[in-house]
């Protein structure tokens, strides 16, 4: 099948990025492991990871533009994944964006995994707290599913990264409303490590799609169970007196996948008519903060008071 086909090889060439500063920690292989297990059950880790393979040819393979694209847009993702800048990398990168005519999108998406905008002060009461503890879950879940709806063609793989930044910082505020002030970088690293939810996954998202065998993974549905079951995993184990520490990878994702098919797509489909409503209303802005991030032109700062706001409405 050429779609899968081409799609391996874009697998191939994005793991090439992964590999391109010499060290490929054993976490980031487990990570694309799963994810090629979920997303891309035929395809086996070493075929991506350890097999010997040309470089150029695997570049040439790809010839349908939309796959070139969201080839690079995979190798970007790795690339930034974490928080730090290798020039064998950029060679990479600087080879695909050659070899298929493609524009430098890394630095507005760098940008989402850099910094951190200042959380408000908290209010104490119990009270208060559980109600914007739940108020945040569903409202970031919703306003997920919101960016997964939109198919926005030319900046789709930004609309995923926003989804992906929105998650990160529904964990950063949880954390946070229990008394831990981590980084975006730790919330990154805990989707990642405990929920199978890393930017390896989001990269072979980008390959996956385009082999219909190998099923639909993107949208609006998926977006929010995810987010929501994400959430509540992390506010129920708070509530029962756990810590970050606590926060064991087995528990925590058994507990993720059973509030995933039961409890968020309970929610989902009481928030679906709201959802669709918001996606609609908000599309066009949606659009506009995707292409600012796209071309670099808005910093964590102004990302997170856009989506912020876009999320209240």
């Amino acid at each position: 099948m050429a779609e899968q086909t081409q799609a391996v090889a874009g697998l191939r060439v994005m793991a090439a990025v992964a590999k391109a500063d010499g060290h490929l920690a054993d976490e980031e292989r487990k990570q694309i492991a799963e994810a090629l297990a979920e997303l891309a059950p035929d395809v086996s880790v070493d075929s991506i990871l350890s097999e010997d393979f040309d470089l150029d040819g695997e570049i040439a393979k790809i010839t349908d533009p939309d796959v070139r694209a969201a080839t690079y847009r995979a190798a970007v993702m790795l690339s930034v994944a974490d928080g730090e800048h290798h020039a064998e990398e950029d060679k990479v990168l600087a080879k695909l964006r050659a070899a298929y005519g493609l524009t430098d999108e890394g630095t507005g998406v760098a940008k989402l995994f850099e910094g951190q905008a200042a959380l408000a002060p908290l209010e104490h009461d119990q009270a208060t707290r559980d109600r914007d503890v739940k108020r945040d879950v569903l409202g970031h879940s919703m306003m997920a599913a919101a960016l997964g709806a939109n198919p926005l063609p030319l900046v789709s793989f930004v609309t995923e990264v926003g989804v992906f930044y929105l998650q990160g910082r529904l964990v950063r505020n949880l954390a946070y409303y229990y008394g831990y002030d981590v980084s975006m970088k730790h919330a990154f690293a805990l989707m990642a490590s405990t929920f199978g939810l890393g930017v390896a996954r989001m990269a072979i998202v980008q390959m996956v799609k385009f082999v219909p065998v190998w099923g639909s993974v993107v949208g609006g549905a998926t977006a929010f169970t995810t987010t929501y079951a994400l959430g509540e995993t992390i506010r129920r184990h708070f509530e029962k007196g756990g810590d970050l520490a606590s926060l064991t990878k087995k528990e925590a994702k058994k507990a993720y996948e059973e509030i995933k098919k039961s409890a968020a797509k309970a929610e989902y489909e009481k928030a679906k008519p709201e959802i669709e409503k918001k996606a609609k209303e908000k599309g066009p802005e949606l659009e506009a903060l995707a292409k600012d991030i796209k071309e670099g032109k808005a910093d964590e700062a102004a990302i997170a008071a856009s989506l912020e706001d876009l999320k209240d409405q």
